[in-house]
Order: C-alpha cells, then structure tokens, then sequence
C-alpha cells in the first residue's frame, strides 16, 4: 500500500457530516398549525426518550474500564475496521487497525471515526493521559501512519470549550506517515552481484598478467 498523507492545512474532510437547514421546506402556515397539532405528541416522545437514555446511562454507570475498552473495540469494528486491536496500559489506549485505504479522505475518515469512539470512551470515566492509534498494511503488516488524541483535548470539547472541526483538526496535526527503507535485496539478487564482482576482478587479473 502506497505512504498515505492527510494535509492538516486545507482542514480534516469530515467523514458523514451534514448542513440542513430546519426551517426549510415548512410548508408555510399549514406546516406550523400541523405542527402545533402535533406538540402534545412530541413532548409524550421527548419524556420517553429521556426516561430510556437515563436507564442505558445507569447501564453505562455498571460497566468496568475492560468493558468499555471492549464496546470501543466492537464499535470501530461494526464500522468496517479490520484487526482492530486495544490495549489499555498504565497511563494510555494503544489501538492498531488495518488501514481502511489510501486517500487522505480514507485518512480522514478514520480520524473521526476513532475520535468519536474515543470521546465516549473518556465521557464514560475511562480516563488514559492518551490514545496512540497506527494504521497497519493489510498486505505488508507494517506500520503506515499514526496519530495520537490527547485525553485534555477530548474534556475541552466535551465541556463546549473546542468545536469538533478544532478537536480533529489538532488530531489531525499529529499525524505522522512511516517511511519505509527499501527492500534488502533477495539471497537470489546478492549471489547474482557477488558473481558479477568475482567476473570483473578476474578479467582485470588477465589483463594485468598479459601486460606482465
């Protein structure tokens, strides 16, 4: 797979996201008096749906670091990643993923996809100094790229304190891309140099012993 780049400068593509604007196509007056009709409705829906994210947050209360950890694992890989790996240890989240593919939006994607899986990871109590994440070569196994979410940026934004463009966009400017030296050449390629070499050394050892 090729070096992939991300270019922070130009801003992070945004994977998913969405502009509408509520008030368009309302319908007028007839659009406001059916809303008004449907109010009481809404408001019986809204208590409801209160109620049911009070109970999946006393749920989310009972869960131990390990499972968290686990649920952020599961939820990277319900998204399409492959060998997603995560370790918790000492003071940071170590992940490992095959990398999704070589565009900076493949890059980018990522990037959010994995801050957002973050984010409810720290908004649960789980709270590491940071994430390192690296992207592997499906083919080659190797390390391609890597980035870090620093834990402190995570709370500014969860306290409205940082946008989320601002929180990927300063992920986004740790991201480094592994070079890789060339390929050792093969035994097969070594012998082949180291014959030619002996082949020089003997003609010019005849063309000394001529002149002699």
């Amino acid at each position: 797979m090729k070096r992939r780049t991300l270019l922070v400068a130009g801003g992070i593509v945004l994977a998913g996201c969405t502009t509408t604007n509520p008030d368009e196509d309302t319908g007028g007056a007839e659009a406001a008096a059916e809303n008004e009709s449907d109010a009481g409705n809404e408001t019986e829906d809204e208590e409801t749906e209160d109620e049911e994210t009070e109970d999946e947050e006393t749920e989310d209360d009972d869960l131990t670091d390990e499972e968290i950890i686990e649920q952020f694992k599961s939820t990277l890989e319900d998204q399409g990643f492959e060998r997603v790996d995560v370790e918790h240890a000492d003071d940071r989240i170590s992940l490992s993923y095959d990398a999704t593919g070589t565009e900076e939006s493949d890059v980018a994607a990522e990037i959010e996809l994995i801050t957002d899986g973050y984010t409810t990871v720290v908004e649960q109590g789980v709270l590491p100094t940071h994430l390192e994440a690296a992207a592997y070569d499906p083919a080659e196994d190797r390390v391609l790229d890597s980035f870090t979410i620093e834990t402190e940026l995570v709370e500014t934004y969860l306290s409205e304190s940082l946008e989320w463009h601002e929180l990927l966009a300063r992920i986004g400017e740790t991201f480094v891309s592994h070079s890789h030296d060339e390929e050792p050449e093969s035994d097969d390629e070594q012998d082949g140099d180291n014959e030619e070499s002996e082949e020089t050394e003997d003609s010019t050892g005849g063309e000394e012993t001529a002149d002699g």
